[in-house]
């Protein structure tokens, strides 16, 4: 593509730029982080414990140098999101092979909102953008020197930056780098190369490992520590990549004709590239994707769109066609990225947890609709300013408005557990209605009053065992011998059998068959065996295949779910109540049922009862087939059932 043409596509893309930027609230964890750094607290989001409460360390480091030379922790956010992004949309279309190629390039990513949302919105997809098209170019130009080391070298010293990006790019840059190793054939010439190209990689996890305690960002271990079961994780993921190409069919449309192209046509090196982009893509999958909709779609399109571009020319028309066709798959967004204005607002939530996170916040926090003292520096305090009386809030979302707001004096206890050391090492509390990138933690008893008082003040004492380990990790003297054998005990797991997750997963309320086999009669309202049902119980039992009944006294006048978990996942479910007004009993009722055939199949170790609508909720007994205790009072109240049944007139 020509210069005189270049150019002036550069500023449609910076005014396209401008028009869309935002910040997320993501970001401003990090922003938050990057400002208690700048003022003497320590890279960390709450100032009184070490944690890495951002993903990508690399962008961190970097809006720390932007906010130092800017002066504004918001413009110099803006400012090096739309710089870089820029950068990459210039690079991509200098490294076209020809004009119909680069206008490919264009229309893909002009028209693509994952890409052009994510341009902007504070988080680190603009430099591992950059990132990524250096790795693309280095890994297919020719190599210059003899004995190749040079480009081996770059290629892992872009592959380690590329992890400080996000530790889960390496699934992106493998194929290549295991490629080029194999290429390299001497292992002594591997390890020449990928030393030095992985210091800066080698020397920020020893750091972290050091400083905060933990190789990887605290958000790791709360979002993949879930106790969520792996298919419906899978479920999600796949959902993820419906939803995308329903908001933005370019996307995966592109990236999908890149990386079939790549491996249809391409050289050793652009199939190792195409199959990094695919494994992406199922690692994407394979988390649940994101609530975010598109940001993990980002970095396979970059790549689809560099290898389009980089392909051999062949026959112009069928690169007319191509753009045509994605150029059509683009305006059939919802909403195009070349159409955003000030008007724009996509703050529709669906049903799959996902949302355009630029429609939620572009109306409160965008360029376009900023007034003068919008985007104002923060008036944040100093370390060696007097300090006000230790306050702590909680919240779950909008963690990183919260923490701009209240300051840094402010201790903000994440239920989500991205800044939060304990919990994000505590699973998810049980909710078959959960949503991706928020599993909420239970907070165990007395854990707001130790971080009120700088205490251990847990009730529980195993976990309060756990936690002190943590906290001589998070809060101790950097250099102590207990600080660094804590490290050492917690990064090798050896404490873990101290935290109940049942317990946990469950919110302390549990319960084994036995308990619940008290029977209650019908219109009970109080006294033994009736449970107040505040959260849901989870009633564990034997595991075993073949259970035909259960028979479950509830308030009459509620509805209820009763689902069946095989370990952590659930397999079958049964809605019941109310009973209907004309025959409801005043307090509780029994529901005989048949065990759904799924749950029979699979078998099941524990039992949720939960409430879903109503006022006030009671179980009683949880009679279950094949448990001794219950056997024959359930086969009654079965018998009694079907004889009921049998004996009501038809019609």
């Amino acid at each position: 593509m020509a210069r005189e043409t270049r150019y002036p596509l550069l500023l449609v893309f910076l005014a396209v730029l401008v028009r869309t930027a935002w910040l997320s609230d993501d970001a401003l964890i990090t922003l938050r982080s990057v400002l208690n750094a700048t003022h003497g607290f320590g890279l960390t989001f709450n100032i009184d414990e070490r944690v890495q409460s951002f993903t990508h360390p690399l962008w961190a480091l970097a809006l720390t140098g932007a906010y130092l030379l800017v002066g504004n922790i918001y413009i110099a956010t803006f400012a090096l999101s739309i710089v870089v992004s820029l950068l990459v949309f210039r690079l991509v279309i200098a490294r076209t092979a020809s004009a119909p190629q680069a206008w490919l390039a264009v229309v893909v990513l002009l028209l693509s909102r994952a890409f052009v949302d994510f341009s902007t919105s504070g988080l680190e997809n603009p430099l591992s953008n950059l990132l990524l098209v250096l790795f693309i170019g280095t890994a297919l130009a020719p190599e210059p020197a003899p004995d190749g080391r040079r480009r081996s070298t770059t290629l892992w010293l872009l592959a380690g930056l590329l992890y400080l990006c996000r530790p889960d790019h390496v699934v992106m840059t493998a194929p290549v780098l295991a490629l080029a190793a194999w290429r390299d054939r001497q292992p002594h010439r591997v390890v020449r190369a990928a030393l030095p190209g992985l210091a800066p990689a080698i020397a920020w996890t020893l750091f972290a490992t050091f400083y905060y305690g933990f190789p990887l960002p605290n958000t790791a271990y709360a979002k993949l520590g879930h106790g969520v079961s792996a298919i419906e994780i899978l479920q999600q993921g796949v959902l993820y990549l419906i939803d995308s190409l329903d908001r933005d069919p370019i996307t995966l449309t592109a990236t999908g004709l890149g990386i079939g192209a790549a491996l249809a046509g391409g050289c050793g090196m652009r199939r190792a590239l195409a199959v990094g982009a695919l494994l992406y893509l199922g690692w994407v999958v394979s988390v649940g994707g994101d609530f975010m909709a598109g940001r993990f779609l980002v970095l396979p399109l970059v790549c689809a769109v560099v290898l389009l571009g980089s392909m051999p020319v062949g026959e112009p028309r069928r690169w007319v066609a191509a753009t045509a066709v994605l150029g059509l798959a683009g305006l059939s967004s919802m909403q195009v990225p070349l159409l955003s204005d000030s008007r724009f607002d996509a703050s529709n939530a669906k049903p799959n947890g996902i949302v355009d996170e630029r429609g939620i916040y572009f109306q409160t926090q965008s360029l376009v609709r900023a007034e003068r003292l919008s985007f104002a520096e923060p008036d944040w305090p100093h370390a060696d300013d007097p300090r006000p009386a230790r306050r702590v809030a909680v919240r779950c979302g909008l963690l990183g408005a919260g923490g701009m707001e209240s300051g840094p004096w402010v201790h903000l206890i994440d239920e989500c557990a991205l800044a939060d050391p304990l919990l994000a090492r505590l699973p998810s509390v049980f909710n078959t209605a959960w949503r991706i990138g928020h599993f909420r933690r239970m907070l165990p008893d007395g854990y707001v009053e130790s971080v009120e008082t700088g205490t251990n003040r847990l009730r529980d004492p195993r976990l309060a065992a756990y936690y002190e380990q943590l906290r001589t990790i998070t809060r101790g003297p950097l250099l102590s011998m207990s600080r660094l054998a804590a490290i050492g005990r917690m990064n090798w797991k050896l404490d873990d059998d101290l935290v109940d997750r049942r317990f946990y997963r469950h919110m302390g309320s549990i319960a084994p068959i036995d308990a619940m086999a008290v029977p209650t009669p019908d219109g009970t309202t109080a006294g033994a065996g009736v449970r107040p049902l505040d959260v849901p119980l989870a009633v564990t039992c034997e595991e075993r295949t073949g259970r035909r009944y259960i028979a479950v006294a509830l308030d009459a006048d509620d509805r209820y779910l009763v689902e069946f978990v095989r370990r952590n996942r659930v397999v079958a479910t049964l809605r019941l109540g109310p009973i209907p007004e004309h025959r409801r009993p005043a307090g509780l009722a029994t529901y005989i049922e048949d065990i759904p055939a799924a749950a029979r199949r699979a078998g099941f170790d524990t039992i949720i009862v939960a409430p879903r609508s109503g006022e006030r909720y009671l179980v009683g007994h949880v009679l279950l087939d094949g448990e001794p205790a219950t056997q024959d009072e359930l086969m009654r109240l079965v018998a009694w059932r079907d004889g009921a049944s049998a004996s009501a007139p038809t019609r």
